[in-house]
């Protein structure tokens, strides 16, 4: 067989991937762990984990969903993603409900593939931005078909950053110690 006959990810595949990589990059520059989640079925894609004492836990962890697109809504204030009623709503149930706070990170890639990392003898450059918010204690979307997509409203505020990555386990802290979720920041 030549090699002609194989033909490369689709860029759905490459695009979620991407996100995933993206994600982990920032997490590993950090000084977080990263552990990939296999199989998509509760609606995780990521644990990161903070190796030793942060707040009043040992080695704590998140779950991370990551999605990617090339087409988000932005003003100077918000990037807004259409994500799926059947996710919003489990990401929008209590943080008392799971045993780890889920974070949603959106990642904005460039609309052209071949522009989303640049690479030289000196740096890899993954493009575009990644922005980071966490839903629970929002209202539920019920009466929503599955598949409709709820509008979220991310603050750009929440560039995902090593700093952001941090702040998002005080945020999980301040979710185990409430008891409850908190609202959209």
């Amino acid at each position: 067989m030549g090699l002609g006959r194989w033909m490369a990810l689709n860029r759905d595949v490459r695009q979620g991937r991407y996100g995933e990589i993206f994600v982990r990059a920032i997490s590993t520059a950090a000084g977080l762990t990263v552990q990939k989640i296999e199989e998509d079925d509760h609606m995780v894609d990521l644990h990161i984990g903070h190796p030793g004492p942060r707040g009043s836990l040992l080695n704590p962890k998140i779950d991370v969903q990551v999605k990617s697109s090339r087409r988000v809504r932005s003003t100077s204030t918000h990037v807004s993603y259409g994500l799926k009623s059947k996710y919003y709503n489990v990401f929008a149930e209590p943080a008392d409900r799971f045993s780890l706070p889920i974070f949603l990170v959106v990642v904005v890639v460039p609309e052209v593939a071949d522009d989303w990392m640049g690479v030289t003898e000196e740096q890899l450059t993954l493009r575009r931005a990644a922005y980071w918010t966490c839903l629970h204690g929002q209202p539920l979307r019920r009466e929503l078909d599955k598949d409709t997509e709820v509008k979220v409203s991310v603050p750009r505020e929440n560039l995902l950053t090593k700093d952001a990555l941090l702040r998002m386990f005080d945020v999980a802290e301040d979710l185990r110690m409430q008891g409850r979720g908190v609202p959209v920041q």
